[in-house]
């Protein structure tokens, strides 16, 4: 790890640990940023779980959602992670410009049981091989690096995430 990397990964725990806003968008590179929003966010829901304002909430949920498809996959946040947030999913991906991926999302919802038990309990093969792919193309992100979607969202909500 070059000298360089190490400082700016102390910059942005610091950014992190002071919850400072201005120096999160001081820093120069879209994953540095979305890593350190991430951070403060949880932060700040960890604390108090219901006062993340709408633009918080929906960087909040989308930023979960993209690792629970990177990690596991959709199902984990839509059905153990934020089951009750599955209506506000698709607002808050549509609300930061990630089109392509909330009607993958609304499509996996579609396709979960009514009655809020788990997926593999009902499914068949074709509504598991369905999941499956709506999964794959989730985390393709086809709307391109939501670290991008993310920034740009933040830059145009910056005096409502202080």
């Amino acid at each position: 790890m070059t000298d360089q990397i190490k400082y700016e990964m102390q910059k942005r725990d610091k950014i992190v640990n002071d919850e400072d806003i201005e120096g999160l968008f001081s820093l120069k590179y879209n994953s540095d940023f979305s890593i350190a929003l991430y951070e403060i966010l949880v932060k700040r829901h960890d604390k108090t779980p219901n006062l993340l304002n709408p633009k918080q909430l929906n960087l909040f949920l989308c930023m979960h959602l993209e690792n629970a498809g990177q990690a596991d996959s959709i199902l984990s946040f839509l059905q153990e992670w934020f089951p009750e947030q599955k209506q506000q999913i698709i607002k808050s991906l549509n609300e930061i410009g990630a089109i392509k991926s909330a009607k993958i999302i609304k499509q996996a919802i579609e396709l979960l049981p009514k009655n809020n038990r788990w997926f593999f309990e009902n499914s068949d093969e074709y509504s598991e091989r369905l999941m499956e792919k709506l999964d794959s193309e989730f985390s393709n992100y086809p709307d391109s690096a939501m670290r991008d979607l993310y920034r740009k969202y933040a830059e145009e909500h910056k005096s409502e995430l202080l």
